[in-house]
This record gives structure tokens, sequence and C-alpha cells, in this order.
């Protein structure tokens, strides 16, 4: 093949590239994930396609590492999705305000004391003791109906001593980055 073939075919799997990383930026932006890993994204995926094509028209690599290249910048972008996901899915959740209160007893949530977060979905339950927590969660449906809660289905607990979470439905234990 020509030169200027394998520069088309060059261009194509950069093509490739710019919409995996526009694709990682973009759902990244929608979970709420710290920019730098936006950023990084988008600087690998321009610095990749840049790197490559110029690389390869100045006759720098060859067009086997060209597409190498590429392959592996496409490998790192998503690598470093997955690692900005499990980041953001393991960040503690968000400290309790003055007001916020026990879902089953009522009582104000102390930040500096101990408590218990139920995440459902998008949304954080608080809790004083974790004997409140597990009554909760065996008598969901008349928390829900007593509390008036549109809630999606229990996830996993926050422990705020141990600053970390567990998994409801697979009993795991992960440790989050504290703040």
């Amino acid at each position: 093949m020509e030169k200027q073939e394998l520069s088309h075919i060059l261009v194509i799997l950069a093509g490739l590239l710019r919409a995996v990383g526009i694709a990682c930026m973009i759902a990244l932006i929608f979970l709420g994930a710290r920019l730098r890993y936006i950023f990084l994204i988008a600087l690998l995926t321009v610095g990749g396609i840049f790197t490559a094509v110029l690389s390869f028209l100045l006759g720098i690599l060859s067009f086997t590492h060209a597409v190498i290249y590429e392959v592996i910048v496409i490998f790192i972008n998503v690598l470093v999705f997955f690692y900005a996901y499990r980041e953001r899915k393991n960040l503690p959740p968000p400290k309790p305000s003055e007001n916020t209160r026990c879902v089953v007893c009522s009582a104000y949530i102390k930040p500096n004391q101990e408590y218990f977060v139920l995440r459902c979905g998008e949304n954080y339950l608080y809790f004083d003791t974790e004997e409140h927590l597990k009554r909760f969660l065996e008598n969901i449906e008349e928390y829900k109906k007593l509390r008036n809660l549109q809630i999606k289905e229990p996830e996993c607990y926050y422990i705020h001593s141990k600053r970390l979470w567990v998994d409801l439905k697979q009993k795991e234990v992960g440790v989050s980055k504290s703040n």
C-alpha cells in the first residue's frame, strides 16, 4: 500500500480514538467525575491523534507503530474512564447538614459523631445508629410510607467512623478515599 492509503486508514483510526475519547468525557461529565480525569482523557485523545498521525506523516513512526500507538491510547482512555468511575462510586457521601435527621427516630445527625448513610440510587439516607439502619432495611416499605420516601432500591451503606462502603447485595467492603 502507498503511504497516502495508509494515512487514510490511520486517520480513520484516529476518528475512532476521537469517538472513544469524546464518549468517555461525556460519560464522566454526566457521572460527576473529577475534572482532572476529563482533562486527562481530552489530553490523551488530542495528543494521541496528533502524535500518531503526524509521526507517521513525518516518517518518525511506521504505519504499524502508529496503529499500535493509537490502540494503546484508546486502551489508556478506557482505563482512565473506569478508574474515574470506580473512584466516583467510592467517594464518601456528603456530610450531613445541621438539619439532617435520622430516618427512623428523627434525631439530629451530628457530623462529628458516628453515623451511617444508606445510598439508594442518587439519594442518601442518614442514620444515627447501626441498629436504626438495620431496622430501616428490615421494614423498608413501612418507612417509605411513613416518611413519604421516593427512593430506589438500597445499594450500599457507609460507615462514617471506618470511612468505608458496604455493598448490600454482595456483602463486599470497599474502602473510600477520605476528604
